[in-house]
């Protein structure tokens, strides 16, 4: 049994290194709680914080048995669960942290009441793709304390990758309004405006993001995606080669770099990078779309049929693939087999506007007049403002000799001031050809 003297020191020891820890004073702390293990080897609280002061000094190799010596003598013990939880975090090892969190919580709920804990259970949980559950704790700490501005910005993380567009900028707004936001916040909010349509909000939050911090390559890579929604193609490629100069592995980089390459008429290197993104996610069907856009624009016509078969195969309910290969069995003269393509394109996503369209014109060279028509009518009840749809239109009421209809047509291309107005005008005052004689 020890001593009075003992316990004595050991409440000493224990008090002088909780302070020191608090006052970020890791080596004295570690000196401390040695003296504590020496004497009492199974304390486990004094275990866990010799494990947390020696991953507060990057010396995370020795930091492990610490954490596992004290779950052996207190398996049940939350914090200990809890500080290997970080210990894993910062070793970048996702599910181990929240796996070990997870059980944490499950120990001791008063963890969830304190502000750093559910901040760090959010994180975790985001980090390995746990979405609703970051975003119950990010908002238990909202409700913890209302103007925690690192509690709004993570309800805002967690609702943009739940696709909670609305309810996510709601967020980072008011974490904006709680503190001079940082580069991330700026980052996540110009996403998050980026997936409402709000193209000119995103960019100007976007470029005082990268003011900030210059070398953040995901800010460049929203950059990218808002100048190439602006049609500024140019700047468009030059923020996702930033990006990629930054972070040679960040996420669908390759195919953003194919994406402007291909708007600006560069289809070998579009091609060249849709086949990089490949190797990087082999089983992506939407990279195998692009493939196979670059290999027709190539004039690789086997190439191209074999990529858009390839998405089909990778994506069997994605109607984006169905009608990629819709568009390059139409482009091919093969309307029988666009035509079956595209209706099953719109049977998985009735919305799919170039769908609707290229199945119009699939029907326009099949010589089915109504069909087509009635084609490109739903096609233009999803975006009615498309000048290629409106000149299709056009000739097709002049073809079925509902002329009244294609000046419809040409005074609506004439309002977008398309230069297709005047060819379909020129379509108009065109006599109409001659019927040979005993016809």
């Amino acid at each position: 049994m020890k001593s009075v003297c003992t316990r004595l020191l050991r409440r000493w020891w224990s008090f002088a290194a909780k302070r020191a820890y608090g006052q970020g004073r890791y080596l004295e702390c570690l000196e401390y709680v040695q003296k504590v293990i020496n004497v009492y080897p199974n304390d486990a609280l004094a275990l866990v914080r010799a494990g947390s002061c020696l991953d507060k000094l990057d010396r995370r190799g020795e930091a492990l048995p610490y954490f596992e010596k004290a779950l052996e003598f207190s398996p049940n013990y939350g914090e200990a669960h809890a500080f290997l939880s970080l210990h894993h975090r910062d070793l970048g090892q996702k599910q181990p942290a929240f796996d070990s969190m997870s059980r944490a919580t499950r120990m001791s709920r008063a963890l969830l009441r304190h502000e750093f804990w559910l901040e760090h259970f959010g994180h975790v949980c985001g980090q390995a793709g746990q979405w609703d559950q970051a975003l119950a704790a990010y908002t238990k700490l909202t409700e913890l304390n209302e103007k925690s501005a690192n509690g709004w910005h993570g309800v805002g993380w967690a609702h943009s990758n739940l696709n909670h567009n609305r309810e996510a900028a709601i967020a980072l707004e008011r974490a904006v309004a709680l503190r001079p936001p940082s580069a991330e916040l700026k980052r996540d909010l110009g996403a998050v405006y980026l997936g409402l349509g709000k193209t000119k909000e995103a960019m100007g939050i976007l470029r005082q993001a990268a003011a900030l911090q210059p070398d953040d390559a995901e800010t460049h890579y929203h950059l990218c995606q808002a100048y190439f929604d602006s049609g500024e193609l140019d700047n468009a490629l030059s923020e996702i080669l930033e990006a990629l100069r930054l972070d040679r592995e960040l996420e669908g980089s390759y195919a953003w770099l194919s994406a402007v390459n291909w708007r600006l008429g560069k289809y070998e290197e579009a091609a060249k990078a849709i086949e990089t993104a490949i190797e990087k996610e082999p089983n992506n069907s939407e990279y195998y779309g692009q493939l196979a856009t670059c290999a027709q624009k190539l004039e690789k016509l086997p190439e191209a049929v074999s990529a858009a078969e390839k998405a089909v195969t990778l994506g069997p309910d994605s109607a984006k693939a169905f009608g990629t290969l819709g568009w390059i069995l139409l482009v091919q003269e093969r309307f029988d087999e666009a035509i079956a393509a595209l209706k099953r394109s719109l049977e998985l996503d009735s919305i799919q506007f170039e769908s609707r369209a290229n199945l119009g014109a699939a029907y326009v060279e099949e010589g089915k007049d109504e069909e087509a028509l009635s084609a490109f009518l739903k096609a233009a009840e999803i975006n009615p403002k498309d000048p290629n749809l409106r000149f299709d239109l056009g000739k097709l009421y002049i073809r079925l000799g509902r002329l009244q209809d294609a000046r419809g047509e040409h005074r609506a291309l004439s309002e977008l001031r398309d230069p297709l107005a005047d060819e379909l005008l020129n379509l108009l005052n065109s006599p109409p050809p001659k019927v040979p004689p005993g016809l």
